[in-house]
């Protein structure tokens, strides 16, 4: 019989702590290399945007993201990658871990790799190029299309998280169970080979698009909940966030700092609590599920984002529709008919340009947190209340 993970808890903690420490040393290590002399490096342009006399630009590879300035008449360089010399004397070891300022010269700029360009061409419209791009394989978007989206209370669909990384995960297991029904044996667990066969898939995409903060959280814990279900435990435990969360703290230490971190792992949260006293059935994790996190998000959200317009009430509506249209948009572009839906989407965009300031003041954004976190010790305990709502 398989010893109950709780047995192993604190060689767990021990493990994920000597990871951290390992991690950091190296990372140090990096850094006093780093600082050594003027670096010569490749990384992506994730931000650019004008001043008067130069243009500003934000960079990021593996190791890296920093901010730099440059007077040249660039154009729209947004998501190229860029080669350049660094002078990197006065950058930090917390910078160096988390982002920074250092002036740069010799910039070069590569065009963009030929999947991105087949993706583009499909699309008259160089914002709808952006948002797909964005979709696939996490290009930053255009500013204005941020601000839209965030109006209209889509920015997390095309944000790679867990939603994007879970109809991956289903459509590769209902890819691959038929070959599997037909070359392997009935008596093996076909949940757990396939499992398997997929995650390495996902790490590869994980890495392909750079490691960005909610989609790595979603990778680890997909790792995470598979290992409880193989223990035969309750796959519906706040275990499981805690645990990913340290492991990927662990990993990517940064990460404590990154806003898409932290809002990522507070919907994650709301997802649990959601199922701690809703029953998980078609109609509660389809529809319900979805206006339950836009209301339990929205003050979250709107600390930090404050747009607001009346059509961002239609966003759990949705978030329903994106599990049937991400796959589907996959399969248009591959055939070359992405621009099926672009007059659609960009009219839709155009209500998101008209929006109030919606501002959550401090004060009601931590006192939520507080309340976020007794449910959380509610959850863990299970000692202030216990009910569970079954729905058809």
């Amino acid at each position: 019989m398989i010893k109950p993970l709780r047995q192993h808890y604190k060689y767990l903690l021990i493990g994920i702590f000597v990871v951290f420490v390992v991690n950091l040393l190296w990372k140090y290590v990096k850094y006093v290399s780093f600082v050594s002399h003027n670096q010569f490096i490749h990384a992506k342009v994730i931000n650019q945007y004008k001043k008067p006399n130069h243009w500003v630009l934000k960079l990021k590879n593996s190791d890296i993201e920093f901010y730099t300035t440059t007077k040249d008449d660039l154009k729209d360089i947004l998501n190229y990658q860029a080669s350049m010399y660094v002078v990197t004397k006065y950058v930090s070891f917390w910078g160096y871990l988390t982002k920074f300022y250092a002036p740069t010269y010799k910039l070069g700029v590569f065009p963009p790799p030929t999947y991105k360009t087949f993706i583009a061409s499909q699309h008259k419209n160089k914002k709808l190029a952006n948002m797909y791009n964005a979709l696939y394989f996490g290009d930053s978007l255009y500013y204005q299309t941020r601000v839209e989206l965030s109006t209209l209370g889509l920015s997390h669909l095309f944000a790679l998280s867990g939603l994007h990384l879970a109809v991956i995960s289903a459509l590769l297991y209902l890819i691959l169970t038929p070959i599997y029904n037909r070359f392997i044996p009935p008596y093996r667990n076909r949940n757990i080979d396939l499992f398997v066969v997929i995650l390495p898939v996902l790490l590869g995409y994980v890495y392909f698009v750079n490691f960005p903060p909610s989609l790595v959280r979603s990778f680890v814990m997909e790792v995470v909940i598979f290992a409880f279900a193989f223990a035969l435990r309750d796959v519906f435990r706040v275990d499981i966030l805690v645990w990913s969360v340290l492991i990927i703290l662990a990993l990517f230490p940064a990460f404590i700092y990154n806003i898409g971190f932290f809002l990522s792992v507070i919907g994650v949260f709301l997802i649990f609590s959601f199922f701690y006293f809703i029953k998980p059935t078609f109609i509660s994790s389809i529809i319900i599920l979805p206006i339950y996190l836009y209301i339990s998000m929205f003050i979250v959200v709107h600390h930090f984002f404050g747009n607001f317009n009346v059509y961002q009430l239609l966003s759990p509506i949705f978030s329903m529709l994106f599990t049937i249209f991400y796959p589907i948009s996959w399969v248009l572009h591959l055939v070359g008919m992405g621009g099926i839906f672009d007059d659609v989407i960009l009219s839709y965009l155009q209500l998101g340009n008209q929006y109030e300031n919606i501002h959550i003041s401090s004060t009601v954004f931590y006192g939520y947190l507080m309340l976020l976190f007794i449910l959380f010790l509610q959850m863990k305990t299970n000692k202030i209340f216990n009910f569970q709502i079954k729905m058809l």
